[in-house]
């Protein structure tokens, strides 16, 4: 019976953890500059949708942002292009916006 209940709390200490840590770790709301109109996108409505991490960072989340590598080094594709292929394929899977002013502000 008691290792019952300090399984319980290890449990419940473990799923605290877990949560608060992707609470502070993630921001609410990323702001896409643009010159078309700025995108918000709200981290935590696409959550559900994606399987993982890793389907949006493709490269991990420790590797930098974005602009790092798109529009800078020769052979990967241009930022916009980057975006417009992950974010408007993953909105025709899900029934989400894929016209311009769905995104852009």
């Amino acid at each position: 019976m008691i290792q019952r209940r300090i399984c319980l709390i290890l449990l419940m200490g473990m799923l605290f953890f877990v949560a608060t840590a992707s609470a502070v770790d993630q921001p609410l709301i990323v702001k896409i500059q643009s010159a078309q109109g700025d995108v918000l996108f709200h981290h935590e409505e696409h959550l559900p949708t994606a399987n993982d991490c890793i389907d949006c960072h493709h490269m991990g989340l420790d590797v930098g942002g974005c602009r790092d590598c798109h529009g800078v080094d020769k052979g990967i594709s241009k930022l916009k292009h980057a975006f417009h292929r992950q974010c408007r394929n993953c909105h025709i899977n899900v029934s989400g916006p894929t016209k311009c002013n769905g995104c852009h502000q």
